[in-house]
């Protein structure tokens, strides 16, 4: 425990003082950061690639499932579980009382390093660039590490231990989002799209599994009833809900619905921002 909020501090230390505001600022304005947050298989890299070809303005950072899976991407540096060919998310699901906790943590340390990137060049000449991330360190406590706790695969001690470090980043490397936008799709609609893109790794994946998730969504970013949020989260924070049962991969109706709610979600966090 020592030497993880230690490895923290060394990060909250290096990123501070590189950064010294919250948010990457230009003369032309700063940029406006969205956590897409859904179930398994409810859409999110389907939308984020429609988005990301949407505007210019628009910066897409996908979830590090590379890191999870000893795939490396063509953007990072190789890490050491990866250098040892650990394929965490595969141990988890064969074996998830042994590695959720193991597989909950990284997941979140290697999200946490995604959320921290510095903005592409390119973007800081644009007003108010965009930035979408793939999930949030948000969801992977109150929805994914939650939920293992809920159902015995994190004992106590465990989630006591989660709980500490996941308050001292949150607290000291200023991971606030603009917005929340959460893909809203049946558990039943999430099974399909899983078996049919079939991974590996996720095909001992229960329906039942899939139900707790979605539950676990719904109570935090619908009906507020996630416990222990972050003030920063507790009201002030909007939320897009977008109903994802519908196909919108190959419907180019639906994807102009979707991108005008967007859209007009982005304007309305704009205005607000310009106002304050």
């Amino acid at each position: 425990m020592l030497l993880l909020k230690s490895f923290l501090i060394s990060i909250a230390s290096s990123k501070m003082a590189e950064v010294p505001a919250k948010k990457f600022c230009s003369s032309l304005g700063r940029e406006i950061k969205i956590a897409v947050e859904g179930n398994i298989a409810a859409g999110k890299s389907t939308f984020l690639k429609i988005l990301e070809s949407h505007s210019t303005g628009y910066h897409v950072i996908g979830e590090p499932l590379s890191r999870w899976t000893n795939i490396p991407s063509d953007d990072e540096d190789v890490t050491s579980s990866q250098q040892y060919g650990s394929n965490l998310l595969d141990m988890f699901y064969k074996d998830p009382k042994r590695y959720a906790y193991t597989f909950q943590t990284y997941a979140c340390l290697s999200r946490l390093r995604a959320q921290l990137r510095d903005i592409p060049q390119h973007l800081q000449s644009i007003p108010n660039p965009v930035i979408f991330y793939e999930r949030s360190v948000y969801s992977d406590k109150f929805c994914f590490a939650q939920n293992c706790h809920e159902s015995g695969l994190i004992n106590d001690v465990e989630w006591s231990v989660y709980c500490d470090w996941h308050s001292f980043l949150i607290k000291y490397l200023h991971l606030e989002f603009d917005g929340f936008i959460y893909l809203k799709s049946t558990p039943e609609v999430a099974m399909k799209r899983l078996k049919k893109r079939d991974r590996p790794e996720e095909r001992g994946v229960t329906l039942d599994y899939l139900q707790s998730l979605h539950d676990k969504h719904n109570n935090w970013l619908i009906d507020n009833k996630t416990k222990l949020l972050p003030s920063v989260l507790q009201s002030d924070v909007p939320v897009l809900v977008i109903d994802c049962d519908e196909d919108f991969e190959d419907s180019q109706e639906n994807q102009k619905e979707i991108l005008g709610k967007v859209d007009n979600f982005i304007d309305s966090i704009l205005k607000a921002t310009n106002d304050t």
